[in-house]
């Protein structure tokens, strides 16, 4: 079973935070319910040269902890996914499309450190040879690692979901693959 990390897709255009407080305060979003005061008007477009050309249209995005998607495809997350996630509304300045924030509660000791070094650990997780823990995530779809909280992870059955429902502005990165052990390496 592969399993990816999941980003942003750089043939659509970026979104920036219109706050820098809001930078912060979507890091302390680690997978725990969310109990406070909402405000929906978060992000805009970037306005940086490395945007032009790319494409506007999209469903899509997801920038370390902020994953976006348009509230189209809100009731199809909450049927699959209602038990793993909240959903809260957000606004693009300059879109008038609705988008809505999702926040995998889905925390899980997914990443095996043991015997690794700081250094070691680094190098792992810039690669794709990830080391799971199969006994904690052969039955997951869409998780965060208890440590590593900024990053979303998911399985092929995630991954089969976005593209079905042909919802774009995502690409996966296959960070390893699951084999007997509770290691995956590819």
């Amino acid at each position: 079973m592969k399993v990816y990390r999941f980003v942003t897709d750089d043939d659509f255009k970026d979104l920036t935070f219109l706050n820098k407080e809001d930078v912060r305060l979507f890091s302390t979003f680690t997978g725990q319910k969310i109990t406070l005061d909402w405000n929906a008007e978060v992000f805009g477009i970037s306005e940086d040269k490395l945007n032009r050309g790319k494409l506007l249209d999209f469903d899509s995005r997801c920038y370390g902890d902020a994953f976006i998607i348009k509230k189209k495809f809100e009731k199809l997350f909450i049927e699959e996914f209602s038990d793993i996630i909240e959903i809260f509304p957000i606004k693009i300045k300059g879109i008038s499309e609705e988008y809505i924030y999702i926040n995998v509660t889905n925390v899980v000791t997914a990443i095996n450190f043991d015997g690794l070094d700081m250094q070691e650990s680094l190098a792992m997780l810039r690669g794709e040879n990830i080391r799971f823990n199969l006994e904690k995530i052969e039955n997951e779809t869409l998780f965060r690692d208890s440590k590593i909280t900024s990053k979303y992870f998911c399985t092929q059955n995630f991954k089969d979901f976005i593209e079905k429902n042909r919802i774009n502005g995502l690409k996966f990165k296959v960070v390893g693959e699951l084999r007997e052990g509770n290691h995956f390496y590819e």
